[in-house]
């Protein structure tokens, strides 16, 4: 398989590439969306997202086969995906120079006692999708730092060189050059306003905390708490590529000091296979290189240990359920019924559940358009967290976009033609009388018709004569909605002058979702 310098450098330059790559298409996520390769390409190749979506939806997803596709080669080639393109790993792999400990002065190989915290974790993940319950999106890798590049580091980022552009923009002789390069960015898929998504503390804390794991030990998120490697390595246990010791090695110990992941044996010659990710950093490290990597046939069981006994199993099962039941009759906050509207395409409420991984992809892609779409917190009960919900006071849905059907990578959000998405019904408008400025002071306002995107306008108006208290006549034109019209696209409530609560809002009265089969289903036939 080539020298060992070369393999290691090689994996490097994957991971480096990949991790690129995965910048690339999230900052292509913008609108308007022209681009060859899907935006949403990663999270496709998520073999966990792919198994669970399928599990739980109890159906082929065709956005999943690469996924699949992937799972397959790990059969063969082991856990290569968590070693060389998995961009979360790559994050660690840097990051955890910042967090590691000092360098013990006797050779010691660190407890693997946390180790089976991951297969535990993902028979539960498994139990749950078996019970129509999605919480994989939780702790998928992908998923994870797709909605924390999405609601954190994009929005500060954003905010940064927006700071940085006005700065500089002061400066006379740099003025031009400034302006210039802050446009090209823009064209480049810069957000050319700062996105701002509600849930970004607790999702920045929620990423610093596994990235202060190294702290205990490298790569601590992936030896002991990553589903997505609990899967790959059970699949790749019995892989036909193999760690090889010649009898040169002389059991000094760096590889297994040095080794990522932990998964070299105390005889430095046994590898445990589920947990070996391919990194190459035995080869490199080895004083006598004794160590080479190459094709072999699979070894024993006892090379390919998991630790999860049958206690541990019988309680992730258990444990998965438990969730399911809790999250499916979880607590559903009291709030308007305007916080609870879906992206339109989305599938009737239970199949939702069941195919958002809640990477908040669409979020991410609406915040360039309308930024109607929020990442939920309790509006949709517990099972919903994290899911995308529509904030029409914060935004609005275009009506010539149709992005967010175009990057969901498991069909949660039908894709839809842009005739089609221009006839789905999110909701209803209706008017606050004590709030609408026509209604309650007299007085002529023109904003929510001038905006409503409908052709033939949704909103319209009643002109009639009143009179004040001052005794003055006045003929004043009062809004109201034409609700076959309406498709709660929230343009009007969006753009409401009034300040605090709009005098328009919109509700999921006459809403419309999709069957996983495309047909539309109207709100009264919805089980929520």
């Amino acid at each position: 398989m080539g020298g060992k310098i070369s393999l290691r450098t090689a994996r490097r330059v994957s991971q480096v590439l990949f991790f690129l790559f995965f910048l690339y298409l999230f900052f292509q996520a913008v609108y308007p969306y022209e681009v060859a390769i899907p935006s949403d390409l990663f999270l496709r190749a998520s073999p966990l997202a792919a198994v669970v979506s399928m599990l739980a939806a109890r159906t082929f997803v065709a956005t999943a086969v690469l996924g699949l596709i992937i799972l397959v080669l790990t059969v063969f080639l082991g856990r290569f995906f968590c070693g060389w393109i998995c961009p979360l790993g790559t994050i660690l792999d840097a990051t955890d120079r910042w967090f590691k400990r000092p360098r013990r002065k006797v050779r010691q190989r660190e407890s693997t006692r946390f180790r089976s915290w991951k297969f535990i974790l993902l028979v539960a993940i498994l139990a749950g999708s078996l019970l129509s319950i999605q919480f994989a999106g939780y702790f998928d890798p992908i998923s994870l730092l797709t909605r924390t590049f999405a609601t954190v580091f994009l929005p500060v980022l954003a905010k940064g060189v927006a700071v940085v552009a006005a700065v500089l923009g002061r400066i006379p002789f740099l003025e031009d050059a400034t302006f210039r390069a802050y446009n090209q960015l823009q064209e480049l898929g810069f957000p050319t306003e700062q996105p701002v998504l509600r849930g970004s503390t607790f999702i920045l804390l929620a990423f610093v905390g596994i990235l202060a794991l190294g702290r205990v030990t490298r790569r601590f998120w992936c030896r002991n708490l990553c589903p997505l490697g609990a899967l790959l390595g059970l699949v790749g246990r019995y892989r036909f590529t193999r760690r090889k010791v010649s009898q040169a090695c002389t059991d000094c110990g760096v590889c297994q000091l040095m080794c990522r992941m932990n998964a070299i044996e105390d005889d430095f010659r046994t590898t445990n296979a589920s947990e070996c990710i391919e990194c190459m950093q035995c080869v490199s490290v080895c004083p006598e290189k004794a160590i080479s990597y190459g094709f072999a046939l699979p070894r024993s069981k006892a090379a390919t240990g998991v630790d999860l006994d049958r206690r541990r199993f019988l309680g992730s099962l258990a444990g998965g359920t438990v969730a399911a039941a809790a999250l499916s009759v979880g607590f559903v906050a009291r709030e308007s019924a305007s916080s609870k509207l879906r992206p339109p395409g989305a599938l009737v409420e239970p199949e939702f559940l069941d195919r958002c991984i809640r990477c908040l992809e669409c979020v991410r892609i609406c915040s360039s358009t309308g930024a109607c779409l929020q990442p939920a917190f309790l509006e949709r009960g517990l099972a919903g967290f994290w899911t995308p919900v529509a904030d029409m006071r914060h935004g609005y849905c275009e009506y010539n976009c149709t992005l967010c059907g175009e990057v969901c990578p498991t069909g949660a959000i039908t894709r839809l033609s842009l005739p089609e998405k221009q006839q789905v019904v999110m909701g209803t408008a209706y008017f606050d009388r004590s709030r609408c400025i026509p209604w309650y002071r007299n007085e002529d306002c023109l904003v929510c018709e001038e905006h409503c995107p409908v052709p033939e306008k949704a909103i319209r108006f009643d002109v009639r004569e009143v009179r004040l208290p001052s005794g003055e006549a006045r003929v004043v034109k009062f809004p109201y909605v034409v609700e076959d019209l309406c498709i709660g696209c929230g343009i009007c409530m969006a753009k409401c002058p009034v300040e605090g609560q709009p005098g328009i809002f919109v509700t999921t009265a006459r809403e419309e979702r999709f069957t996983p089969q495309g047909e539309k289903v109207r709100k009264q036939e919805v089980s929520a």
